[in-house]
């Protein structure tokens, strides 16, 4: 309908840009929306810096109360200077607003501020709404420490970790991943030196104080191995070295392949590294990977692929069955219910 074809070309009519953003407009008059954000998103995929397409666009999005939508719209206008600077920071603020997003609030209007962009008459409207912002940061802040308090009361009322199930032990850290987990570390201490303890949860519990940047330093037992580390020195998950060499060599192999063997591959790996985290696997990264391969396909087709994955990795067979066999062992731990 909007365009025809030439041989192998495809040839726009001829003032189709003007003729979306005018129906785009019509539609949004007649409250519309849902039609004029269609017809203002194919004018913006011809002309992204057209300032009346952009802003239609913009006013269909905040109408259909696609906040994040349009949020990220409003920042890339602001960013590359489209429409009038004034009216999309006001939609911005706006948009803000209802997504309670009082801090990007606070820091644009005083930004606004410093720079002198608010018109004269504007003042007491962005005063107003500057000052609701800060009252609403602040009761949040209160809400979070009296949340936090109460978290705190209830978890000093019983053993934090002992005698408790998995269930129970779930609920206890995710109570303290709400929470400064500072005033339990002895507790955390020594669930994290009790090499019976699983390692799912002490996983879980050194990434709460990576999160919150523990620097400290803490001694881990998992899998017969024992670590003095400060946690917020600690990688990422998928940025953890053992991780990425492994992923990658088997990644080389199997991405063109055998991609459905490859994703195996990955859930394998990533859940095997969240329990040994922040431990690795006391071999070279070629005979790991062939061990998940290995893995992998026994999985998939019932049969043994040992010898194959120590040619396709380039090691030796022995040490692939000695290395998958101690994976299997990781991959027979049990994972608590969530």
């Amino acid at each position: 309908m909007n365009e025809r074809k030439d041989g192998n070309n495809v040839v726009l009519f001829p003032n189709l840009h003007h003729r979306l953003v005018m129906k785009g407009t019509e539609a949004l008059e007649n409250k519309q929306y849902k039609q004029a954000a269609e017809l203002f998103s194919q004018a913006r995929e011809l002309d992204q810096e057209h300032a009346e397409g952009n802003v239609g666009l913009l006013v269909s999005l905040v109408e259909l109360q696609d906040y994040k939508e349009a949020k990220q719209l409003c920042k890339e206008l602001l960013h590359q200077g489209i429409g009038d600077y004034f009216q999309i920071t006001n939609m911005y603020l706006m948009v803000l607003v209802q997504l309670g997003e009082h801090e990007d609030i606070v820091e644009m209007i005083e930004l606004l501020f410093q720079e002198h962009q608010i018109p004269f008459d504007k003042m007491e409207q962005f005063e107003q709404m500057l000052s609701f912002s800060k009252r609403a940061l602040e009761e949040r802040e209160i809400e979070a420490e009296q949340h936090e308090s109460q978290l705190q009361q209830q978890l000093q009322q019983e053993p934090l970790f002992n005698g408790k199930n998995e269930q129970q032990l779930l609920n206890t850290i995710n109570m303290l991943s709400q929470m400064n987990v500072r005033p339990f570390i002895d507790d955390i201490q020594q669930f994290m030196q009790e090499e019976a303890n699983h390692p799912f949860f002490k996983t879980m519990l050194l990434n709460i104080l990576k999160e919150q940047d523990y620097t400290q330093a803490v001694e881990v037992r998992k899998f017969s191995q024992v670590s003095s580390l400060i946690p917020a020195h600690l990688p990422n998950l998928k940025e953890y070295p053992f991780f990425k060499k492994v992923w990658a060599l088997a990644e080389q192999r199997l991405a063109q392949r055998n991609p459905s063997l490859l994703e195996l591959v990955h859930s394998l790996l990533e859940r095997h590294c969240f329990l040994l985290y922040p431990f690795e696997l006391e071999r070279d990264g070629a005979t790991i990977a062939a061990a998940y391969h290995a893995l992998a396909e026994q999985y998939m087709t019932g049969q043994d692929f040992c010898e194959r994955a120590a040619l396709i990795y380039e090691t030796e067979e022995q040490v692939v069955k000695e290395c998958l066999d101690y994976i299997k062992e990781i991959e027979g731990i049990s994972y608590p219910i969530i």
